[in-house]
């Protein structure tokens, strides 16, 4: 037989280094590889993380606006009502609520002459009406030399429409700018009330009383 060639252990060993890995070279590799991936994701997670901050509007917590609470006012209420006087009352309160304030009406009282819905100003005055003013042809108040005038403070609609060149409309007017800003002090308040100038003032001058 002839004899068997015996392989080239050099040979054998170049060959294990070129074309083979030893399992232990594979592992290190590939775990290499696999941490380099992380740091690679970690890294664009943090780029990316970071822009966006940058772009984005930071959440912020804006109080409620706090509004001032309005103090409370004082009214004047007087007429047909159980307990007529000075009251302090809400400044959401209503001529309505004065009137319950003031032990409701008496029983010959005439609120739906009122605006029951008109909101109370400080300093005003509220004037319930009765029967008997409205039974009278007009709330006449003697002044000197025998004359006699209204009382635009305390006149109803109806007996304000008794004054020359003053209609319903007029007469409603002047009720409700006395509710709302309170009693006229001087004649030359009349002005204010809307439907009212110089010359109608002249006309009604001495024909009314505060």
């Amino acid at each position: 037989m002839p004899d068997q060639i015996q392989p080239d252990p050099i040979r054998s060993r170049v060959q294990e280094i070129l074309f083979e890995r030893p399992p232990t070279t594979q592992r290190v590799l590939g775990a290499g590889a696999l941490v380099a991936l992380v740091v690679m994701i970690v890294l664009l997670a943090r780029v990316g993380s970071s822009g966006s901050r940058e772009g984005s509007i930071p959440f912020v917590t804006v109080p409620p606006t706090s509004v001032a609470e309005q103090p409370e006012v004082f009214v004047h209420v007087a007429g047909a009502v159980h307990r007529p006087g000075i009251y302090l009352m809400s400044p959401e309160a209503r001529v309505a609520d004065l009137i319950d304030a003031a032990g409701g009406p008496l029983g010959t009282a005439r609120p739906d002459m009122l605006n029951l819905a008109a909101p109370l100003l400080d300093g005003s005055r509220v004037w319930v009406p009765s029967e008997d003013d409205l039974s009278d042809p007009m709330p006449l108040q003697e002044v000197e030399g025998g004359a006699s005038t209204v009382n635009v403070n305390q006149a109803s609609a109806p007996q304000l429409e008794q004054l020359p060149g003053v209609g319903p409309s007029l007469a409603a007017a002047i009720v409700e700018y006395r509710q709302r800003s309170g009693p006229f002090t001087v004649v030359e308040d009349l002005l204010s009330v809307p439907g009212i100038g110089p010359a109608k003032l002249a006309g009604l001058r001495d024909k009314v009383s505060l």
